[in-house]
């Protein structure tokens, strides 16, 4: 009788601790977003950290402004569209890269290399 009593507050916990866990699994899902990423470096390879990113939808105009990281990285989530993408830092010149397709759930990745300017 012991063993069926314990096994019984075992299933019912087993139950309980299932079904709570059903509501928190759908939260941690989140859907895939679209976007761009890239990198930013300078000629030598060397990344370039804090750059600015700036990406203009080419239909709503609306912009988009981020910084690499510490490993010269950028993300930007954004709508599927087309955008033109710009990167600067200080004492490099700008790049441009234009119509970059953003795809619904895709990422596209658009790398940066930036040359110094001639002062």
């Amino acid at each position: 009788m012991r063993y069926l009593v314990a096994f019984l507050a075992s299933m019912i916990l087993f139950v309980t601790f299932s079904s709570s866990n059903v509501g928190t699994n759908s939260l941690v899902q989140t859907k895939f977003k679209s976007g761009i990423s890239g990198r930013v470096t300078d000629p030598s390879g060397a990344v370039i950290v804090g750059a600015s990113v700036h990406l203009v939808a080419r239909t709503t105009r609306r912009t988009v402004s981020v910084n690499t990281n510490d490993s010269g990285e950028y993300t930007a989530d954004l709508e599927p569209e087309i955008y033109d993408v710009e990167a600067e830092a200080a004492g490099f010149k700008k790049a441009r890269r234009k119509y970059i397709p953003v795809q619904r759930e895709a990422r596209s990745f658009v790398d940066f290399m930036l040359e110094p300017k001639q002062e």
